[in-house]
């Protein structure tokens, strides 16, 4: 095991400035906040993972490509084994720009191709609880139902 901890005094020259910042913008921590209450530990909830983390994809540099550079806002998962049940994308008005529409009409057609819900939120409606605990409880029972049905289907040979 090994710390790299530099003395707070000492500071290494990289090519350019980087440092650190927050994970979560305001909005975003009192989103996981509210979501950290409503689930009570009972799943487990990833922050910003990147797309390419979560889906398996075609072993081409197209298809890795395609969500390499991509995360979602949250990901609920089971707590057994971490399959991903639902994401939750937080929209504020950056995504009525054209270059984010084009992107998160592929990431609703990414998601809806794998059976994974994807929870759109507009941030003003988030202080709904009681429509989030709905539609929070709606998309788990979809993925559920989904995950039943790909069980149940017949191996090829």
């Amino acid at each position: 095991m090994k710390l790299i901890a530099p003395d707070p005094e000492i500071r290494i020259r990289l090519p350019y400035e980087y440092t650190a910042k927050a994970l979560l913008t305001d909005t975003e921590k009192r989103f996981y906040d509210c979501l950290a209450k409503i689930t009570d530990a009972r799943c487990r909830i990833q922050v910003k993972p990147r797309l390419a983390d979560v889906f398996q994809h075609e072993k081409t540099n197209g298809a890795f490509q395609m969500i390499s550079q991509k995360h979602v806002d949250f990901l609920i998962c089971r707590n057994e084994d971490w399959m991903p049940m639902l994401g939750i994308e937080l929209d504020d008005d950056s995504h009525q720009r054209a270059d984010r529409k084009d992107r998160d009409m592929f990431v609703n057609n990414l998601f809806a191709s794998t059976g994974v819900p994807l929870l759109r939120l507009p941030v003003r409606e988030f202080d709904d609880l009681e429509k989030l605990v709905a539609e929070l409880t709606r998309a788990w029972q979809r993925r559920w139902k989904t995950l039943e049905m790909e069980s149940m289907e017949p191996v090829a040979s």
